[in-house]
């Protein structure tokens, strides 16, 4: 760094226990609000890229959140001898009703969040 110039950085702290916290630089805030249920923040942070946080809390991240919703989804989908219809309560992000509609028998996913986020 040269004399005259700073470079303002943000980090975002997130408590895992009691003697423990991860922190990730912020690189853009793309959203932050509060529903009737939750403070919902998407955030671009350092290498995970576009994370979901609700109450503060790590949801799911750009960068890895396939391994989370492809081990919730297939196995219990390729335990079902043809499924024509599912039901996804929760989901809001859309990952498991993308999961979901990789199998081919698949004619109808019906997802429920009960948070409505604009």
């Amino acid at each position: 760094m040269t004399e005259g110039t700073y470079t303002k950085r943000l980090w975002l702290e997130e408590d895992l226990a009691d003697d423990l916290k991860w922190s990730m630089l912020v690189k853009n805030v793309l959203y932050s609000g509060k529903s009737k249920y939750q403070e919902v923040d998407l955030i671009d942070v350092g290498p995970f890229g576009k994370t979901l946080f609700l109450d503060g809390k790590v949801q799911s991240s750009e960068v890895d959140e396939w391994v989370y919703h492809e081990l919730l989804v297939h196995p219990a989908m390729l335990m079902h001898p043809n499924p024509k219809t599912v039901f996804i309560c929760g989901g809001g992000e859309g990952a498991t009703a993308r999961e979901v509609l990789r199998h081919k028998s698949v004619e109808k996913v019906v997802m429920v969040d009960i948070d409505q986020v604009r």
